[in-house]
Formats: structure tokens, C-alpha cells, sequence
């Protein structure tokens, strides 16, 4: 009986050995019988393992006989395989579907013999009116009203030769988070995303500054509110650096915006094109402001000129906060540029009316 009993567990240990080789033999039978038989082992998405199987073995093919960019989208998996085998392949969900609802079963893959195809009734790929990108008839309208406006606002007359080994501009921004409302409607007054707050603004005056007028730009975007007291101490830091590097440059704008409740006040139509409007701010007691008042003045006098409505004239102060930074330099000014009720797009459409009020002062007569 012992022997009985030994001889039988034996005989299991080998059965238990077996079974999973059998089942892996009988899968692949089963798999390469399909495929010998031509049949579709994917008639969605076009089946590619015979494919890349013969290229495996033959890379020549690959380059004589198919088209790499086919080959790119149907790498093999033996997971894909199996479960494809299985009836479980997930990237053809009809079928799984077609396995549980019998009518999706009764159609025909590609609607052949003359019956309804299952792509018509069921299509995991479709391009439909929703999937394509129009440009409605007010939106072309307001392109076109933007480029009207660039070209009213550029003059081409004070283009200069580019100079970038002498920067002539230095853009910075003492509260860098000061903020204005996204397309989405978000109406944060303060962010860290510069795609959003008044770096956007300087990003754009830099731009314009240097494409359209030769005008060479340092554009500082290091944030100096992480905490708000103290934003002065820490944006003086950093000028001072860049003095201490370059000298003194021909302007300095510490770039800022408003907080006005009334967006009226801070909106002007230019050339229609809704734009915030800037204020001047400057410090009549720093030791430099006599200098620094005349460019503000000079700014100011040329965009009453060229265009009306856009400034907000100069707000003064008698020391500011660390004289805002302006008795570093002859040359500094502070500039808000609309309020947190502004729009990011009517902000950076001002920008190019600055960088003419500037290049007027730089390059003009």
C-alpha cells in the first residue's frame, strides 16, 4: 500500500507539471491555426504580429516590404496576444462587447456579403464635427482687429540694429505674483504662474521691445513677494546686482498692477482693442527725482499724443516704500499696469503701446 500510495503522488506531481505546458501548447496551437488559416486575428485595427514576427527574424523585410510608420503603431506584446486569444483585448472593445451582447456578434467585421458593417453601428475611432478646431467668424474678426491695432500702435521709423551685448532696458517686477483674470475665469489676485501674472505683461514688453525696435532687454522675473513685507528689501537686492553688473541702464521699469475695484478706470479701447490703461508712480523725495520724473513726464506727454486715453497719469508719493527702488538710478521708474479686475489679454495687449512709449523716449528725437 505504501508503494501504492508513493506511485500515485509521483504520478500527480508529474501531472501538475504537465497541465500548464499542455495548456501553453494548446493555446499556441490554437493561436498559430488562426493565423495559418488567414484569418483576421484583429479586424479593427490591422494585425501586425505575423509582421513582426518575420521582420524579427528577417529585418530586411521590414525595410523592402511594409511601412515603418504601420509597424510603429502595432508593437508586439504577448500580454495583448493572450488576451486577445482570451477574447479580452482592450484595445477592441467591440469585441468584448460583441462577446456579451449577442447582437454585436451577428454583425460582420467589415460588413461583408452585403451586411451591416460593425463599424457603422459601433466606431472606436470617429472624427466628427466636434473633433475639428473652427475659427468662428468673431474670433477671426478679433485677429484681425489685433493685427490692425499692432500696426497702428508700431512704428517702424524707430527700429534700431539689435545690440544684445549692451542691454539698454532692465524689466522687473518687486510683487511678481500681482495677478489678472485667465480665460477660464480664474480671478486669483496673486499667483506664481507667470503665464498669468505681471511677467506675462513683462514677457510681451520685452518681446516687442527687442523685435520691433532694437531695444536690448534684461526681463528679471525673480519673485520677491513669497512674503509681502519686506518686497522692496529683497527687489533692491537684485537691482543692485545688475547695476553693480552693467552699470546704470537707459530705463528701469519695476513693472506692477493695480488693485481697482472699477475696471473702467483701468480699461481703454485703443484702435478696437480693449487694453488696460497705466499709471506712472514715483517718489518726490528720492535724490534722483527730478531725473526720474522727467522720463515719466516725457512717457506720459507721448502717450497723450499718440494715445488718448491710455494713461492715468502720475500718482506721487513722498517717500513710498524705500523710495520704490528710484534713487538707485536716474533712470526708474515704476509703471502699474491695469488692476486685478483686468483681463491677462488686456494687459498684454498694452504692452506693445508701452514698448512705442518707450521706444519713442530711446530711439526717437
Amino acid at each position: 500500500m505504501k508503494y501504492c500510495y508513493t506511485n500515485v503522488k509521483d504520478n500527480f506531481k508529474k501531472l501538475y507539471f504537465f497541465i500548464p505546458i499542455s495548456l501553453f501548447i494548446a493555446i499556441t496551437i490554437v493561436f498559430f491555426a488562426r493565423e495559418i488559416k488567414g484569418v483576421a486575428y484583429n479586424d479593427l485595427q490591422g494585425n501586425m504580429f505575423y509582421v513582426q514576427i518575420l521582420n524579427r527574424s528577417m529585418p530586411l523585410i521590414k525595410h523592402v516590404a511594409f511601412d515603418t510608420e504601420d509597424l510603429a503603431e502595432s508593437k508586439f506584446s504577448l500580454k495583448d496576444k493572450c488576451l486577445d486569444i482570451l477574447g479580452m483585448n482592450w484595445k477592441d472593445p467591440i469585441k468584448i462587447m460583441a462577446k456579451e451582447i449577442h447582437y454585436f456578434s451577428m454583425l460582420k467585421p467589415e460588413g461583408r456579403d452585403g451586411s451591416i458593417s460593425l463599424k457603422e453601428v459601433i466606431s472606436s475611432f470617429n472624427i466628427g464635427e466636434s473633433s475639428i478646431l473652427k475659427n468662428s467668424e468673431e474670433d477671426l474678426a478679433k485677429d484681425a482687429q489685433v493685427k490692425s491695432a499692432s500696426s497702428k500702435a508700431y512704428n517702424p521709423n524707430l527700429k534700431k540694429q539689435l545690440n544684445a551685448s549692451k542691454p539698454e532696458v532692465l524689466i522687473y517686477h518687486t510683487h511678481t505674483s500681482e495677478s489678472y483674470i485667465t480665460p477660464d475665469g480664474n480671478t486669483d489676485k496673486d499667483s506664481f504662474d507667470e503665464n498669468r501674472n505681471v511677467c506675462a505683461v513683462g514677457d510681451e514688453l520685452a518681446r516687442e521691445l527687442e523685435k520691433n525696435y532694437g531695444i536690448s532687454v534684461i526681463h528679471d522675473k525673480t519673485v520677491h513677494n513669497s512674503t509681502y513685507t519686506q518686497s522692496y528689501s529683497r527687489s533692491r537686492e537684485t537691482l543692485t546686482q545688475y547695476l553693480n553688473k552693467y552699470g546704470d541702464f537707459k530705463l528701469i521699469i519695476d513693472l506692477h498692477r493695480d488693485s481697482v475695484n472699477s475696471k473702467k478706470s483701468v480699461t481703454a479701447n485703443l484702435n478696437g482693442e480693449d487694453v488696460t490703461k497705466i499709471m506712472f508712480v514715483m517718489t518726490r523725495k528720492n535724490p534722483h527725482f527730478d531725473k526720474n520724473n522727467a522720463i515719466a513726464e516725457n512717457m506720459l506727454k507721448t502717450s497723450k499724443e499718440l494715445f488718448p486715453g491710455f494713461s492715468r497719469e502720475i500718482w506721487y508719493y513722498d517717500t513710498g516704500t524705500r523710495f520704490f527702488n528710484q534713487d538707485l538710478s536716474n533712470n526708474a521708474i515704476l509703471i502699474e499696469v491695469g488692476a486685478h479686475v483686468n483681463k491677462i489679454e488686456e494687459a498684454k495687449g498694452s504692452a506693445k503701446y508701452i514698448a512705442r512709449l518707450v521706444a519713442e523716449y530711446l530711439n526717437g528725437n
